[in-house]
């Protein structure tokens, strides 16, 4: 076998460079694609070279038909020099410090132009001085050589101008500030006018304090930022209200001027907030009574005060008192005063003219016929119109028309007297008494005459009494019988016998069908079972005599209410079971019982089983169990608490537990005599109303188990509302007044919370600058007051600051030194 032909080995192309046939030295050469096996060919392959990467060829020689092995020839494709990476745009602004350009590649040249030119290893630092775009380019050099080149582009972009403002802007003092513009690309907020970070979100302006503020802004466009334009805003002081008199007083429908006001550039409203202001004066309308508030305020450089209250209130015309009529009387009876709803009464006999007097008239009865009295009242409005009182007094008339006298046999049927009237009463005596107005039924089960008397009545007036007699004739007696007739349960029973004449026994105490012969009563159920029985003489049926026959039932327990509860230390009372002949006891079983029920001791909180028997015609029975708990006194109440004060009223609450009863009593600070205000309330809360204003209470709440009071009071106090507490401006749960404002030696200052907590109290001057630190200590919700006596004295005339500040919350007012 020859040996394998001789090849150069690998053979090595640019990727898409032009190949030549493989070439190998030997003698009747085969070539192959694989190392073994397969088909060779005489024909020497062309190897591809548009794709990268290394392919296998295979070749062979033969002599004297023997074929040597095949050699291997590697062809490799290496991939043509590409251009390298770059990042492009590259942007500066306009004389900002710039770099050395990059890109990622081998043996990178850096050109001027698109081609052409020599290359630079060193990479360029673009210049930042114009504005524009300038191109460079790089290329990079493999193993097939330069590849070709990539465009880096540098823009250079302007500085825009500062975004575009208005400035000045102005606010009244604590008025609501609207977000910040500015007209611009990308703005950026400062509170500098350099340095510092800017914010993309445009500042809402503070207005609590009077002053001018600066704030600043950028804009950016394609990433470079302008100069700060800068805004000032301008906080101004809120006016007082304007000086009012109130209230305004007119009579119904009387004529009304426009309301007044002292102040500058007056708007008037209906409503305390919103609406829209009028600058003319309103003339309140007189035709309906009652009060309408109206409100004006003032204005200076732009800012409205706070709305002064003019309450105007029409009093309602006088109108007639309130009479009750016709008032009616029988003839001859006893009159009494006249009456009437109503003040400073004037009674009259005239519906118009004469002279009214004080003195209610009582009316004469001696006369059948109609009277009329006049009165009227006087209001803050002069005297009203006389209402009319008709008095008339009635005949009285005559006695009913009866039939007299009535017969019955005794016990026969009777039916209801009758007589001819009107208005029929009854009685059963001939003066006195309650009348009915239901005719009776005589009773006829015993011998005798009755009287029974009737009137009439007519016009409201009752006449004289009209007698009836009805007598009841004797029948014969019941027959004699023993009664009660015991058996024990399900004992043998006899016959029930009576003595008397023809005798018949009956189911029922009346009707039915009588029997001649006596019943056998039946044992075998407990309870009582009544026969009534008859006898008659002459014809005439005696009434029936019941006998009871009662068959005892084996004794049972007797019926207890169980569980009993106490109070401790309530008093206790004996016990008691619905039963014979108790017997009292200490256990449930064995011992000696007592018949005297024994009576709980309340010392002691806890449960106590007591146990009673009864004894009946069948012995003792078993013991019911009575339970006596006796409940703890409950625990005095904690966190008494006033709240909801006004100048009549507080709300009172407290801690406590539920199912308890609580009694609340109230006093005067300076009082010794303790009010009763609720009683056995279950509830924790509780309104005192009808306080005098400005005022010092002292209140307490009992707590018990049941509904009656105790003597764990616990203590609190508090003070009613004064005036000033009306006109509180009110900001953040924090209401302030100060008057009189201008201020002086008696001024006062109201002030209220809605929380507790630390409170501080300053006062600032026009340049927000500390002057007084009036208050710093703890104080609870409620309404307080403060009287600067000579707080003031030291300070310079104009225009300060009150602040009040309890946690985040704080509320501020302007006063004056004069």
């Amino acid at each position: 076998i020859p040996n394998a032909p001789t090849v150069t080995t690998p053979v090595t192309y640019c990727q898409n460079a032009t190949a030549t046939a493989l070439t190998a030295t030997g003698t009747n050469l085969l070539w192959y694609s694989v190392a073994t096996g397969g088909t060779g060919s005489a024909t020497a392959p062309t190897p591809l070279t548009t794709t990268v990467g290394s392919t296998n060829f295979y070749v062979s020689q033969s002599s004297n038909g023997c074929e040597s092995p095949r050699a291997l020839i590697v062809v490799t494709i290496n991939p043509a020099t590409t251009a390298p990476v770059v990042s492009t745009p590259v942007t500066y602004c306009q004389n900002t410090v710039a770099t050395a350009l990059t890109a990622a590649g081998t043996n990178l040249l850096w050109y001027a132009t698109a081609t052409g030119g020599t290359g630079s290893s060193t990479a360029p630092i673009p210049s930042t001085a114009n504005v524009g775009t300038i191109n460079y380019y790089v290329s990079q050099t493999g193993p097939c050589g330069e590849g070709p080149r990539a465009i880096i582009s540098v823009t250079v972009n302007a500085i825009p101008n500062a975004p575009v403002v208005s400035s000045p802007v102005n606010y009244c003092q604590n008025a609501a500030a609207t977000v910040l513009t500015a007209t611009g690309t990308s703005l950026l907020w400062y509170a500098t006018a350099t340095g510092g970070t800017g914010s993309v979100t445009a500042p809402i302006p503070s207005t609590a304090v009077i002053g001018s503020s600066n704030f600043y802004v950028s804009q950016s466009i394609n990433g470079c930022e302008s100069p700060r334009a800068t805004i000032i805003v301008t906080i101004n002081a809120i006016p007082n209200a304007p000086t009012v008199t109130t209230p305004v007083t007119y009579c119904q429908n009387a004529t009304a001027t426009a309301l007044t006001a002292t102040g500058t550039n007056l708007l008037w409203y209906s409503v305390a907030t919103g609406g829209t202001g009028s600058a003319t004066a309103p003339t309140p309308l007189t035709t309906t009574v009652g009060s309408t508030n109206f409100y004006v305020s003032q204005s200076s450089n732009g800012c409205e005060s706070p709305r002064a209250l003019i309450v105007v209130t029409i009093n309602p015309a006088t109108t007639a008192p309130v009479v009750s009529t016709p008032v009616t009387y029988c003839q001859n009876t006893v009159a009494t005063a006249l009456t009437a709803a109503g003040t400073n009464l004037l009674w009259y006999a005239t519906a118009t003219g004469g002279t009214g007097s004080s003195t209610a008239p009582i009316p004469s009865t001696a006369n059948v016929g109609t009277i009329n009295y006049y009165v009227s009242q006087t209001g803050p409005c002069g005297e009203g119109p006389r209402a009319i009182i008709a008095v008339s007094v009635n005949a009285i008339p005559n006695a009913p028309t009866v039939t007299t006298p009535i017969n019955y046999c005794q016990n026969a049927a009777s039916v209801a007297l009758t007589a001819t009237g009107s208005n029929l009463l009854w009685y059963t005596a001939s003066s006195g008494g309650t009348g009915s107005a239901s005719a009776p039924t005589p009773n006829t089960s015993s011998v005798g005459s009755t009287t029974f008397y009737v009137s009439q009545a007519s016009n409201g007036c009752e006449s004289p009494r009209a007698a009836i007699v009805v007598t009841i004739s004797a029948i014969p007696n019941t027959p004699t019988v023993t009664t009660p007739v015991t058996y024990c349960q399900n004992a043998t029973a006899t016959a029930l016998t009576a003595t008397g004449t023809n005798l018949l026994w009956y189911t029922v105490a009346a009707g039915g069908t009588g029997s001649a012969t006596a019943p056998t009563p039946s044992t075998t159920t407990a309870g009582s079972t009544n026969y009534y029985i008859s006898q008659s003489a002459n014809g005439c049926e005696s009434p029936r005599a019941l006998i009871v026959v009662t068959i005892n039932p084996t004794t049972i327990a007797p019926v207890v209410s169980s569980p009993i509860t106490y109070c401790q230390n309530s008093t206790a009372t004996a016990l008691s079971a619905t039963g014979t002949n108790l017997l009292w006891y200490a256990t449930s079983t064995g011992g000696t019982g007592s018949a005297t029920a024994p009576i709980p001791l309340t010392t002691n909180a806890g449960s106590i089983n007591y146990y009673v028997s009864q004894t009946g015609t069948c012995g003792e029975g078993p013991r019911a169990t009575i339970v006596v708990t006796v409940t703890p006194t409950p625990a005095a109440v904690t966190s008494l608490s006033s709240t909801n004060i006004t100048l009549t009223s507080a709300v009172l609450s407290w801690t406590g537990q539920a199912g308890n009863f609580y009694t609340v009593e109230y006093k005067e600070a300076t009082s010794s005599f303790w009010i009763i205000a609720a009683a056995g309330i279950t509830q924790n809360t509780f309104t005192l109303n009808s306080l005098t204003a400005e005022t010092n209470y002292d209140w307490r709440v009992s707590t018990n188990c049941a509904n009656s009071p105790t003597t764990n009071y616990v203590q609190a106090t508090f003070k009613t509302n004064d005036a000033f507490t009306t006109n509180l401006i009110v900001a953040q749960g924090i209401g302030i007044n100060i008057s009189p404002n201008p201020v002086s030696s008696a001024t006062k200052l109201t002030y209220s919370l809605t929380q507790n907590g630390q409170v501080s109290i300053v006062v600032y001057n026009s340049k927000a600058q500390l002057v007084k630190v009036l208050l710093n200590g703890n104080r609870a919700a409620g309404i307080y007051s403060l009287n600067f006596d000579n707080v003031f004295n030291s300070m310079s005339g104009g225009t300060y600051y009150l602040r009040i500040q309890q946690g985040n919350n704080s509320n501020s007012i302007p006063f004056i030194k004069p």
